[in-house]
């Protein structure tokens, strides 16, 4: 009987252990769609305390709200993004001494740009549409990239991944992984990441 009690008080504990062994993951994921919400409503100051601060050496916080608040406020272009959704959350690896882990996620763009025609050329609109089309399409795939002519807006399906980094797998703060970015991540994010 007391050896029953014993597997049994084992069971629970390795239960228990397991399930908050994985709460880190819930956490990060809250977090990075909390982050996400808030860029979404243009809030960039509160979402830039969500980035992962060692950035913030590299380019001062202040000159990284301002440069999010041109990409959104661009004149002749409407951008918003949707449908934040964390698709996966992997395991944290200890680095030095900070948590790293990696997420991949994906949302919606929806953009319309001003192409404002020339009345003497009444096919560059057109043109200009078709031209744009296939550089939407070959940076995030034909098959995710959409363009409604009566509305005029683009949607874009893009997934991308995210490096997530805690130091007590409670807090956690975030760099979206994109070409452009590689300089940045080279030097804020073990290589092994990167990959």
């Amino acid at each position: 009987m007391k050896n029953h009690i014993l597997h049994l008080l084992l069971f629970f504990l390795l239960v228990d252990i397991g399930a908050s062994a994985q709460q880190y993951k819930k956490d990060a994921e809250k977090q990075f769609l909390h982050y996400s919400n808030l860029v979404i409503k243009k809030d960039f100051r509160s979402a830039s305390d969500f980035i992962i601060e060692d950035l913030f050496s590299i380019v001062p916080k202040e000159q990284m709200i301002t440069a999010m608040e041109k990409v959104f406020n661009l004149p002749g272009f409407d951008f918003f993004i949707d449908s934040p959704q964390v698709l996966q959350v992997g395991d944290s690896r200890k680095v030095d001494s900070a948590l790293f882990l990696k997420l991949k996620y994906s949302n919606i763009l929806r953009m319309k740009f001003d192409t404002s025609t020339d009345a003497t050329q009444p096919d560059s609109s057109q043109a200009e549409s078709e031209l744009l089309t296939m550089t939407l399409q070959s940076k995030f795939g034909e098959e995710n990239v959409t363009y409604n002519k009566e509305t005029g807006y683009y949607s874009i399906y893009s997934v991308k991944d995210v490096i997530a980094k805690s130091t007590d797998l409670k807090d956690w703060k975030f760099i979206v992984m994109e070409e452009d970015k590689m300089p940045f991540l080279k030097k804020l994010v073990p290589k092994e990441f990167l990959e």
